[in-house]
């Protein structure tokens, strides 16, 4: 299987990338920073200039599993995270995309975060919820590093997340 591991952080060697290496320690993986993306914010009127946003979809289109990697700031992903996805809402806006969209209905998805916090959010958990459902990608495991005192991540919830991206 093909996992696809779409980072952001403003800490390259922090704790989302040090739970990211929990993953690619058993898993091939491809990893891209879309902090260094130029992703065009989404626009009503659905025009935007040449960026890295189709390619970027044809990379999620080549996976079986896409992993969103951000930590929690603020209840939320980060600001390049967010305009990642709400740029995929052209893929429902633009006819000649739709089947794009559609086709990420065969994807599983995963989460992949760090806070400062035990457990992980319910508004960021939910926000997900939200965005695999909007395309009908299959919510497949969440993985949550705390970070409340110093770094710490649960073996089983590694073995677990490790083991939902091995399934089908």
């Amino acid at each position: 299987m093909k996992t696809l591991v779409l980072f952001s952080s403003a800490n390259k060697q922090g704790n989302t990338a040090k739970t990211i290496e929990h993953i690619a320690a058993d898993h091939t993986v491809e990893v891209v920073d879309i902090d260094l993306l130029i992703i065009t914010p989404y626009r009503y009127e659905n025009r935007y200039p040449a960026d890295d946003f189709y390619p970027l979809v044809e990379k999620m289109l080549a996976s079986d599993n896409i992993v969103f990697a951000s930590p929690i700031y603020w209840y939320s992903v980060t600001a390049p995270m967010k305009a990642l996805i709400d740029r995929m809402t052209e893929l429902l806006d633009v006819a000649e995309l739709k089947p794009k969209a559609r086709a990420l209905k065969s994807k599983r998805g995963f989460v992949l975060t760090s806070s400062g916090k035990q457990a992980i959010c319910p508004i960021f958990h939910s926000f997900f919820e939200g965005l695999f459902r909007y395309f009908n990608i299959e919510y497949a495991a969440t993985l949550h590093a705390a970070c409340n005192s110093g770094y710490s991540i649960d073996s089983k919830e590694v073995s677990l997340f490790n083991q939902a991206l091995n399934n089908r």
